[in-house]
C-alpha cells in the first residue's frame, strides 16, 4: 500500500496567524503554492489559507481602493482573520487511496499531514495527479495504447 508519507511534501511552507495578507500573497507567489498552512510557535497546525481565500480577501477591497490604499489594507489584514480553522487532516501512515477519496468527497485541495497536532507535511490534489501520471506510465509500458487485443 502506498502511504501518504510516500508522496507528501515534507516541511511545507507555513505562516503564522500574524502573517499579513500581503506577506502571504508574496509567499504563495514566490514558492508557487496554493495552500498555506498556519502554525503556532510549536508548529501545531491552527489553520489554513488557500489561494482562493487570499484572492477573495484581496478582491473584496480592489474595486473600492486605489493602489496605495489596497497595499495598506493588505498590510493590516492578518491571516488569523481569514484562515480556515475547521480542517481536514491526514496521518502520514494513511493510505493514499483513502486520502484521495477524502479530498474528492469533501472537494478540498489539500490535506495537511499531522502527527501529535504538529504539521509534518501536506498532500495536495496536484500530488495525486503526479501519482496518476506515474501509474499511467507504468500501464503504458506494460501494454502500449493502440495494441491489438
Amino acid at each position: 500500500m502506498i502511504k501518504v508519507a510516500d508522496i507528501m511534501t515534507t516541511n511545507p511552507h507555513t505562516a503564522s496567524a500574524s502573517t499579513t495578507l500581503e506577506q502571504a500573497l508574496i509567499l504563495c507567489k514566490e514558492h508557487k503554492i496554493r495552500h498555506l498552512p498556519i502554525v503556532d510557535q510549536e508548529q501545531h497546525l491552527i489553520g489554513l489559507v488557500s489561494d482562493r481565500t487570499l484572492l477573495a480577501a484581496q478582491e473584496s477591497i480592489l474595486s473600492e481602493l486605489n493602489q496605495r490604499q489596497r497595499r495598506a489594507h493588505e498590510q493590516q489584514v492578518l491571516l488569523q482573520d481569514i484562515m480556515l480553522t475547521k480542517l481536514h487532516t491526514v496521518d502520514a501512515e494513511a493510505g493514499v487511496g483513502q486520502a484521495a477519496k477524502h479530498i474528492e468527497q469533501y472537494r478540498i485541495g489539500c490535506l495537511p499531514v499531522v502527527k501529535n497536532r504538529k504539521l509534518i507535511g501536506i498532500i495536495t490534489d496536484t500530488d495525486f495527479v503526479g501519482v496518476a501520471i506515474s501509474l499511467l506510465d507504468i500501464l503504458a509500458e506494460q501494454e502500449p495504447f493502440g495494441s491489438d487485443l
